[in-house]
């Protein structure tokens, strides 16, 4: 079965990129085939986590995700996906948009278990002029180049995935490093997945201490997350899923919880 994504963005108090941690998985669509998800996200903190520890802060962000996969050949597939995001009804609009293609070099049995091996690689770009420069902000203004490598192990219908990249962005937006596991139970009738989901920022600038603070556009964003999916068909065609996932760590972003919702059609 393949596993239906419904993208779960990322967001910060003041600016965030999409990192498109949960744009690649480790299943690949199959050739003609074509999934459109659409999804809406509720994400509330009262902390937020600064250079050292946590202050303050809450924000309360919405957001609604286009996301759509389509397999080109059985071993390569292209993915994008265009988030709608409001911060506090404060600051709002379209953010940044990513399209990504994945190629699966090695699908092989090993021991009764199923290998594959993929690389995936990707830009983002923002779409509409949003601002910036305040503390409602929806996004960085950032373009990036992003490559990921996608380990997944298969056993029957349980697996284990991992994966790894580099988000090199543009100037004066700051690199980082994503690294994401997951395990999950994938059946004709229901998906269900457990994450870890991190992301490291290379250096940037901090929020607090405010003589630490530069341009927003400067600050390094660093998170752990951990959080699930559930996936249920209710035709051949047409299914709902449910998210959630929880920041337990990080800098530059809030301490949240953020539950998901969303549609899928299968094409």
């Amino acid at each position: 079965m393949n596993k239906i994504i419904v993208t779960l963005t990322l967001h910060l108090i003041i600016s965030s990129p999409i990192v498109a941690q949960g744009l690649l998985d480790g299943y690949m669509k199959g050739k003609g085939n074509t999934d459109v998800a659409l999804s809406a996200s509720l994400e509330s903190g009262s902390k937020f986590f600064i250079k050292n520890g946590t202050t303050n802060i809450s924000r309360t962000i919405s957001s609604i995700n286009l996301f759509a996969a389509h397999g080109i050949t059985e071993n390569l597939d292209v993915v994008a996906s265009l988030p709608y995001i409001s911060n506090d009804g404060k600051e709002s609009g379209l953010q940044d948009a990513s399209l990504f293609l994945r190629l699966q070099l090695i699908e092989a049995m090993i021991k009764g278990v199923k290998v594959r091996f993929m690389l995936g690689g990707g830009y983002q770009l923002p779409v509409t002029e949003y601002k910036t420069e305040n503390s409602f902000a929806i996004g960085q203004q950032g373009e990036s180049k992003e490559i990921r490598g996608i380990v997944q192990l298969e056993k029957g219908s349980f697996f284990l995935m991992l994966k790894g990249g580099y988000s090199f962005r543009n100037n004066p937006n700051t690199d980082a490093l994503p690294l994401v596991a997951k395990v999950g139970i994938a059946k004709e009738k229901y998906y269900v997945d457990l994450f870890v989901d991190y992301l490291g920022a290379n250096g940037g600038g901090n929020y607090l201490p405010k003589e630490e603070r530069g341009p927003f556009q400067e600050l390094g964003v660093s998170f752990l997350r951990i959080g699930g999916n559930f996936y249920k068909p209710f035709t051949p065609r047409i299914g709902g899923v449910i998210g959630t996932a929880y920041t337990i760590d990080g800098r530059n972003i809030g301490q949240t919880l953020r539950i998901s919702l969303g549609a899928v059609v299968k094409f």
